[in-house]
C-alpha cells in the first residue's frame, strides 16, 4: 500500500480517479472527441512503456484527453507508469509553449518525517493548512512515499508568457515553505527540490513506484483564487500575475520604457537572451556526474537549459542526457526513488521551452545543489579587464581624474548620477568599472 493512506483515510473522504479528473476538467471545458472546436483544448498524457523504439529507446506514448475522460478509463488498466498535468495544450505535445490553460496547482512533498513510527511529519502538514501557515489544498495524492497537494482554481489560468513567468517565480518562491522542517526531512537548501511549475505527475489511480496505485483524497471542495494563493509568497514580487496585457498605449510605453521600444520596436529584436560557448555545456556534463539523490533531475533539466544556452541540437542532448539514466538509478538509496526514464523525459521537456534561456544562475545553484561561480569578467583575464574597464571609463568621463588626486569610488557613483539623472545602476555599473555592491552602496536615492 501507498504510504500515507491510512492517515488520510481517518481525515478525508477518497473519491476515484474519474471524479478526481472530472473536478479538474469540468465537464464542458475540453474538446470533445474528433472535434477540433475554437477555443478548445485537450488535456495530455505520457505513459513510460518497456517497449523499445528502433533507436534503443523507451517507447513513450501520448493520449489525449478528451472532454468525455474516456481515456482515463482506458490509462487505468495500465501497468506502466503514466504522467498527467493540470493542463489543457493545443496540439499533441507537452511542452511549456503548447500549455493553453492550467485548472490546478500541484507540489509534491518527499521524506515526510517519522519518529518512532508517529508521522509528526503528516501530522504538522495537517496543522499547517488548519492555522494558515500554508494553503489548504482541495486534494491529497498518496503517490510512493511522498504526497501530491492539488490546488483547483476558481478560474483556470490562461497561460500567456506572463502568466507563465509569475507561476515558475511562484513556485520557486514557496516551495521552502511547504519544506520545511516540521514536514520533511529534506528541508535543507541542498535537498529541497524545486521542480518545474508545468511538471507531470504521477495519475491518480495509476502505479506508483512500488507497484501500488496511487490514491486521491478530498480536502476541501472550494476552488482556490489567486489571491488566496498569493498570500503564501515570501517575496511579494513572485506573486501570480492574472494580468494578460498592459494598459499603457505604445506611445506611453515609449515614454516609460525607452530602450525597450528601441529594442523591441524600432530595431525589432527578439526577447533578450544570453548564449555561451559548447564549453560551458561540456563542463556542465562533467559536472553532474557527482550529483547527489535529490537533484538529480534537476541537473539534467538544467543540463537542457545550458544546450539552449550554447546551441546544442536537441539529438546531441538527448544523446548525452540517456547516458546518466544508469549511473544515476545507481545512486538510488531504495526503491522509491528509483531514477527512471520518466526523470529524463521531464528533464528534456525544458529544451522545448526556449524562454528558459534566461534562466537565472541563482536558480541553476538552487536547484542543482552545486555552487557556480560567477565569471564577472566576461571570460577575460583581470589585467585585460581592467583595460577595458579604463578604456570606457575615460570615454564616458575623460575628465574623471580632474581633481585632488583619484577620485573616491562615492564621488565617481556621485558624479555618475549627476551627469546622468534618469540613469540606472546597472548602466552605472557598466560605464564606471565599478562593482555591483559598491554602486548599490553610494547609490543617491534621494530626490
Amino acid at each position: 500500500m501507498v504510504k500515507w493512506v491510512n492517515e488520510l483515510n481517518e481525515i478525508y473522504k477518497e473519491i476515484t480517479s474519474k471524479e478526481f479528473y472530472r473536478n479538474i476538467f469540468l465537464e464542458g471545458e475540453l474538446d470533445k472527441k474528433n472535434e477540433f472546436n475554437k477555443g478548445k483544448y485537450v488535456g495530455i498524457a505520457c505513459e513510460f512503456t518497456n517497449e523499445k523504439k528502433a533507436n534503443g529507446k523507451e517507447l513513450v506514448k501520448r493520449y489525449t484527453i478528451t472532454d468525455e475522460l474516456d481515456t482515463i478509463d482506458e490509462l487505468l488498466e495500465s501497468e506502466n507508469f503514466i504522467i498527467i498535468s493540470p493542463i489543457s495544450y493545443v496540439g499533441k505535445s507537452r511542452c511549456t509553449k503548447n500549455a493553453v490553460k492550467m485548472y490546478a496547482f500541484a507540489i509534491e512533498i518527499d521524506n515526510l518525517r517519522m519518529r518512532e513510527n508517529v508521522p509528526v511529519g503528516f501530522n504538522d502538514l495537517i496543522h499547517h493548512f488548519s492555522i494558515e501557515l500554508l494553503p489548504t489544498p482541495n486534494y491529497i495524492v498518496a503517490s510512493g512515499s511522498g504526497l501530491h497537494l492539488y490546488y483547483v482554481f476558481e478560474e483556470p489560468l490562461v497561460l500567456y508568457d506572463n502568466v507563465k513567468k509569475s507561476l515558475m517565480n511562484y513556485k520557486r518562491d514557496v516551495t521552502p515553505i511547504f519544506w520545511n522542517q516540521y514536514v520533511t526531512t529534506d528541508y535543507t537548501k541542498e535537498k529541497i527540490q524545486y521542480e518545474s511549475v508545468f511538471q507531470g505527475f504521477r495519475m491518480v489511480g495509476g502505479v506508483a513506484k512500488n507497484g501500488d496505485r496511487t490514491r486521491v483524497f478530498q480536502v476541501s471542495n472550494h476552488p482556490v483564487t489567486v489571491e488566496y494563493m498569493n498570500q503564501f509568497v515570501i517575496d511579494e514580487k513572485n506573486k501570480i500575475e492574472c494580468i494578460y496585457t498592459s494598459d499603457l498605449t505604445i506611445q506611453q510605453a515609449k515614454e516609460k520604457y525607452p530602450d525597450w521600444y528601441e529594442k523591441r520596436v524600432i530595431q525589432n529584436q527578439p526577447k533578450g537572451t544570453w548564449t555561451c560557448k559548447r564549453d560551458l555545456y561540456d563542463w556542465w556534463k562533467r559536472k553532474i556526474y557527482n550529483a547527489k539523490v535529490g537533484h538529480r533531475y534537476n541537473c539534467l533539466f538544467l543540463l537542457s537549459i545550458y544546450a539552449i544556452k550554447c546551441g546544442i541540437e536537441r539529438e546531441e542532448l538527448e544523446r548525452d542526457i540517456y547516458e546518466y539514466l544508469k549511473p544515476y538509478d545507481e545512486l538510488s538509496i531504495n526503491e522509491f526513488n528509483r531514477f527512471t526514464v520518466k526523470d529524463i523525459a521531464d528533464a528534456l521537456q525544458a529544451f522545448d521551452d526556449k524562454g528558459l534561456v534566461t534562466y537565472p544562475i541563482n536558480s541553476i545553484v538552487q536547484r542543482s545543489g552545486f555552487d557556480i561561480p560567477k565569471n564577472k569578467r566576461n571570460g577575460r583575464k583581470q589585467q585585460q579587464h581592467m583595460e577595458v574597464m579604463r578604456a570606457i571609463q575615460q570615454v564616458v568621463n575623460p575628465d574623471w581624474r580632474e581633481g585632488n588626486g583619484r577620485k573616491s569610488k562615492k564621488e565617481i557613483v556621485e558624479g555618475w548620477q549627476k551627469r546622468n539623472p534618469k540613469g540606472r545602476k546597472i548602466d552605472c555599473i557598466r560605464e564606471t568599472g565599478l562593482s555591483k555592491p559598491t554602486v548599490y552602496k553610494w547609490w543617491n536615492t534621494k530626490e
